[in-house]
């Protein structure tokens, strides 16, 4: 778990279905319609939010994340957590209970 992360590898994350966003040049753009939030992910980011379309736990995402580029499991697993964080802080996705 990343330093001050609220998720774990058992947490279970999904992003919010009142999420607009399109993809450029693989990388989204993305706009909460409720609080008019933007944010923008690069190719990376876009393959976790694409991972996301259904709930997932943390260590999952983080093994599929392992096998699809050439990174340490405990680097990817803080780079994720962090993203997933600020995803949440920001109400683009949600922890399931």
């Amino acid at each position: 778990m990343a330093s001050g992360s609220t998720v774990a590898a058992n947490t279970v994350v999904t992003r919010i279905d009142h999420c607009l966003a399109i993809e450029v040049d693989h990388e989204y753009v993305m706009m909460d319609v409720e609080s008019g939030v933007y944010f923008g992910l690069d190719r990376i980011g876009t393959d976790i939010w694409n991972l996301l379309e259904n709930p997932r736990r943390v260590a999952d995402l983080c093994a599929e994340l392992e096998r699809r580029y050439a990174a340490p499991l405990d680097v990817i697993t803080a780079d994720v957590c962090a993203l997933l964080d600020r995803l949440i802080d920001e109400g683009l996705a949600s922890v399931q209970a």
